[in-house]
């Protein structure tokens, strides 16, 4: 009788196995966000950091080791349940790699059905069979077919020519059972255990203390926890608020086909439909919402803001309601990544962080497609915090779990919960089945599984890759609207629905290449896809729903908050509460007002040469700040009044739109009639000069109340530069 061989040679052989899969896919890389910046950055990172790379690296060498090991063991099970264990040590080496590749390969399978995003550059980008590959595991296995085939072979394997007879078939059930078990851990992340050893390599000590002091609790307490101290009120029981926002949701969105859920919230909440933000770019326009006045009075001006225009007291809504006894956090994913860069009030900001070290672990990271299959969960983010960076990973469904987590934890006292999902952002990388809801199965162009955003070189979409997007962009909706549809059932199954405010809205919405505007957000005001957000403000103690078609602002939200809850407002904001129209009452008309961003490139798609005052792209006008604490990139303080002055800026009406554009020749005028050019292709002003006059005036005093600016000639300059 042959002798039994123990799990330690299968586990070795994973170990060796996974460990050459990661390092191979850590030097096929792919920058092509950076387009023909991507050497240079390269270059610059290995010789200025290279201490943190070979930290990266370490990391990531050690859980391959980890997950390989667990491989390993796994591929033992089914040789022995086969018999395998008994065979000569040549086979047993043979058949047990043969096995490790095979059980490796099965998970990446799984996984790539779920998440195919993370698999574009090592698959279906690469072409030939690998496409092919991929093709069939998303558009012809599909979740169930996947999993019939992945059970197929595994009991093809154990039962099959050469395989043990009936005899062992209770050994094989009890196998099967436990390998399902093991699956379903390891497609969260499974236990790992010696590479969670290792998690502190990418968790710096600097950070974990900063996060620390900043709860002023136990970096090692429940991550979901929302602490703040309390405070006895003797006005009755205070009301929780609950934001639900969306990164580029746009409002024409909300419709039973992208949005059921929402829609369903709206009927029977205040609606409204024509609300707009001030700033299309996610830090600026948090900042407004949070604090109710424009970017010109808080200061923060860009998505690079430097320490200086952030190191304030910003008195915002969360500030206000933590010394009012609420409990205040905020959970986000991969664009949350702003909250952690600016204090404004979050007592537990469970969220992203960005600076240059979170980028080279997240450049290090999304390269290995190897581990991600044991990675994108709950139980690989605790490892590699880093995965809630990655823009394709960015699963509404995890955040929706940690949403309900939170929500259980704060039942005992008021709170102030901000949630923001990322999904809506480009990308637009939803997972399985929503990134496949609404795409034509026969498209095979480059925007299959996502819409990377690429900054220098990339050809004009045509009209199947425009179609595409706009599927994998309404598919992204809908998974948000599925996740927020999970945290409002949690609201109920607690009890807290009846004692919590919710508010549904957006940062920005987005322009998606219709009518010759392009994609993406805040580089231009033609069309209102980039400023017109959805709003919905559901207050139980309210018994009849509305839907209000008054302009209304971002700027609004935080007065609002203050009427809503009763706790006293600041007195310098801009906005104003929303409270009378929620009830019913009528309001004067309100004015919306905007203005574009940085540009990072040097071509706007949607903006010709004629319409900007041109300035570097990002790469050049960007530096490195590691003066506090943290390396981060920020905007060159020389380059602020250069952007500044060249931005584009507008006013509205409930008909009509002035956009303020500033040219080398001075300042020109574009006016829209939105109510018989809703897609705004079509510049009225020389035909209605009254109106261009009619906006100008307001225009122009929302724009002189930024006091570092003054007119001169006719265009907005900086102060310091005017004679």
């Amino acid at each position: 009788m042959r002798k039994s061989r123990g799990p330690a040679l299968p586990a070795v052989i994973g170990a060796s196995y996974v460990l050459v899969l990661a390092v191979v896919a850590g030097k096929k890389g792919d920058d092509a966000v950076l387009g023909d910046k991507a050497e240079a950055v390269s270059h610059f990172i290995e010789a200025k950091f290279a201490s943190d790379v070979a930290r990266v690296a370490t990391a990531i060498g050690a859980c391959a080791i980890g997950i390989g090991l667990v491989v390993g063991v796994l591929a033992y099970g089914l040789m022995r349940a086969r018999g395998a264990h008994r065979a000569k040590l040549g086979r047993y080496v043979v058949e047990s790699a043969l096995v490790v590749a095979a059980v490796h390969a099965l998970f990446l399978l799984r996984a790539m059905v779920h998440t195919p995003q993370l698999y574009v550059s090592s698959f279906y980008a690469r072409g030939g069979l690998l496409r092919t590959v991929q093709v069939i595991a998303t558009d012809v296995l599909g979740d169930t077919g996947t999993s019939l085939f992945v059970w197929g072979a595994l009991a093809f394997y154990v039962f099959g020519p050469g395989g043990r007879s009936a005899a062992v078939r209770p050994l094989v059930a009890k196998l099967v059972s436990v390998l399902a078990r093991a699956r379903s851990r390891l497609a969260r992340g499974g236990p790992l255990a010696l590479a969670l050893a290792h998690g502190s390599f990418l968790a710096p000590p600097e950070l974990a203390s900063a996060k620390g002091a900043k709860t002023g609790g136990d970096p090692g307490t429940n991550a979901h926890a929302l602490t703040a101290e309390t405070h006895e009120r003797d006005d009755g029981p205070p009301m929780n608020v609950l934001v639900l926002a969306a990164d580029s949701l746009r409002a024409d969105r909300l419709t039973s086909r992208t949005a059921p859920n929402l829609v369903a919230l709206g009927e029977k909440s205040a609606r409204f439909d024509r609300a707009y933000v001030s700033v299309p770019r996610t830090f600026s326009s948090w900042v407004n919402i949070l604090t109710g006045r424009h970017a010109h009075h808080h200061g923060v001006r860009s998505m690079f803001p430097r320490w200086e225009e952030r190191a304030k007291d910003f008195d915002a809504v969360p500030h206000r309601l933590a010394r009012a006894g609420y409990r205040t956090a905020v959970l986000g994913d991969f664009a949350s990544d702003i909250f952690g860069r600016v204090d404004l009030g979050f007592a537990r900001t469970d969220t992203p962080t960005f600076d240059l070290r979170q980028m080279l672990r997240q450049r290090g990271i999304e390269r290995e497609t190897p581990l991600l299959p044991f990675l994108h969960s709950h139980e690989g983010r605790a490892l590699f915090p880093v995965l809630k960076e990655l823009s394709d990973a960015a699963d509404a469904e995890l955040l929706a779990d940690d949403t309900v987590a939170a929500l259980k934890a704060a039942r005992n006292e008021p709170f102030f919960l901000t949630v923001f999902f990322s999904t809506a952002h480009f990308p637009y990388a939803a997972p399985a089945p929503y990134y496949r809801t609404f795409t034509d199965p026969s498209y095979r162009g480059r925007y299959k599984y996502h819409k990377p955003a690429v900054l220098n070189g990339e050809l004009p979409p045509d009209e199947a890759d425009r179609a595409q997007i706009h599927a994998l962009y309404d598919g992204a909706v809908l998974s948000i609207d599925a996740a927020m549809a999970r945290v409002l059932a949690a609201l109920h199954d607690t009890g807290l629905d009846k004692t919590t405010i919710v508010v549904v809205t957006a940062d920005h919405g987005e322009t998606l290449y219709e009518h010759g505007h392009g994609q993406g957000h805040g580089d231009h005001l033609f069309g209102d896809e980039g400023t017109h957000v959805p709003l919905i403000i559901h207050d139980p103690r309210e018994k009849t729903p509305r839907h209000v078609a008054s302009i209304v602002r971002e700027v609004d939200i935080a007065p609002t908050l203050y009427a809503l809850t009763g706790v006293p407002a600041p007195k310098d904001l801009d906005g104003a509460s929303l409270v009378p129209l929620m009830r019913g009452a009528s309001e004067p008309p309100r004015f919306a007002y905007a203005e574009t961003e940085l540009w990072f490139t040097e071509d706007i798609a949607g903006v010709t040469p004629e319409e900007r005052l041109p300035y570097p792209n990002i790469m050049q006008m960007t530096e490195l700040d590691s003066a506090h604490g943290q390396v981060e990139v920020v905007l060159q303080k020389a380059m602020i009044p250069t952007t500044l002055v060249a931005r584009h800026r507008m006013v509205r009406d409930e008909r009509f739109k002035l956009v303020y554009v500033p040219t080398r020749k001075g300042a020109k005028y574009k006016l829209f009639d939105t109510e018989k050019d809703p897609n705004e292709l079509h510049d009225v002003a020389a035909a209605l000069p009254a109106e261009v006059e009619r906006l100008r005036g307001p225009l122009w005093k929302w724009m002189l109340e930024d006091r570092t600016m003054l007119a001169r000639d006719g265009l907005l300059v900086p102060r310091e530069e005017a004679p």
